[in-house]
């Protein structure tokens, strides 16, 4: 009886102090309650237009920016890479407008393009090991030599490497290297044309993309596996850059194949990554992180949290 009576007291007091408030809002306090709205609502639509002038105007900039960079890189790139033949692998998920980008700044540096390999998601899938490792055998016997496997990586890893770069320009063994392009294109592992081949690349440039098809730990080793394919690369030539664009690699769910690699301690001190490859200043870090590679360093460039500077120290004029 008691409960009952403490509750409907309780609910009474409700109903009087809502009583007391519409009241008192219709009343002597509407006029006040009214001003402070308003004039909170004024505040708010000036700081909204305010914070949307900033917007526009730091979006302007960034534009002019990219503008300018954009036409400085042909002066400021032009000869960095002459002599060098670079190979493109593009990774699943990489953007193509960032390939396409590439490869006419890494030109324009005055590379050659020694060939542009698109690896396919079956490089990676846990399921297709049997397949990979059948495959990696028969282009082991076309080319004619057997690779190391990088660490934490696997077999096909390092025949791609030794059949995409070396640390010299050589034409010698262009028809086994091809060949063995072509177990692996056959196996579905990847895609090359291998008419491109007409030179050994003396260094890399690996495009990834975000990792989002499974759950976290499926993609954090997808990813590991797409960076044990990069340091083949870079182990088996005169230096390779992973690079990604800052725009598509900052997945909400999901991993990043730069990030990856950039944890891996022992892996910076040789493997050099670029996250902002979507931008003007990340293709000119892409083109002077491989003059880097070549001179035997190496660095994490753009604008994540985990990079070590915005851009390369510019050697030279």
């Amino acid at each position: 009886m008691i409960d009952f009576r403490y509750h409907l007291v309780s609910i009474v007091s409700i109903f009087l102090a809502l009583a007391v408030g519409i009241a008192l809002g219709a009343g002597p306090l509407k006029g006040q309650l009214g001003d402070q709205l308003e004039g909170q609502i004024k505040s708010l639509t000036s700081e909204k237009s305010s914070l949307n002038g900033q917007l526009s105007d730091a979006r302007k900039a960034a534009d002019a920016r990219d503008s300018f960079i954009t036409a400085e890189n042909k002066q400021l790139l032009a000869g960095r890479l002459g002599g060098a033949t670079v190979a493109l692998v593009v990774l699943p998920g990489a953007d193509g407008a960032v390939v396409k980008a590439t490869t006419q700044t890494v030109a324009a540096a005055g590379a050659k393009i020694g060939a542009t390999v698109t690896v396919k998601s079956s490089w990676s899938d846990k399921a297709n090991a049997d397949h990979r490792a059948q495959a990696a055998t028969t282009a082991q016997r076309a080319l004619g030599i057997q690779p190391a496997t990088p660490a934490g990586g696997q077999a096909v890893d390092g025949l791609l490497a030794a059949a995409l770069v070396g640390t010299s320009e050589a034409t010698s063994d262009l028809a086994r290297r091809s060949a063995a392009l072509k177990v692996l294109g056959d196996a579905k592992l990847l895609s090359v044309d291998t008419d491109q081949l007409t030179a050994v690349a003396t260094c890399a440039v690996v495009i990834s993309g975000p990792v989002t098809d499974g759950t976290n730990a499926q993609n954090l080793a997808v990813a590991k596996e797409y960076v044990a394919l990069a340091a083949a690369l870079d182990a088996g030539s005169k230096g390779a850059v992973l690079a990604s664009n800052v725009g598509v690699d900052v997945p909400t769910s999901g991993v990043s194949v730069v990030s990856t690699a950039r944890a891996n301690s022992d892996l910076k001190a040789t493997l050099s990554t670029v996250d902002d490859a979507g931008i003007s200043m990340g293709q000119a870090s892409i083109v002077l992180g491989l003059a880097e590679q070549e001179r035997g360093g190496a660095g994490q460039y753009g604008l994540g949290a985990d990079a070590g500077a915005a851009f390369p120290v510019l050697q030279g004029g």
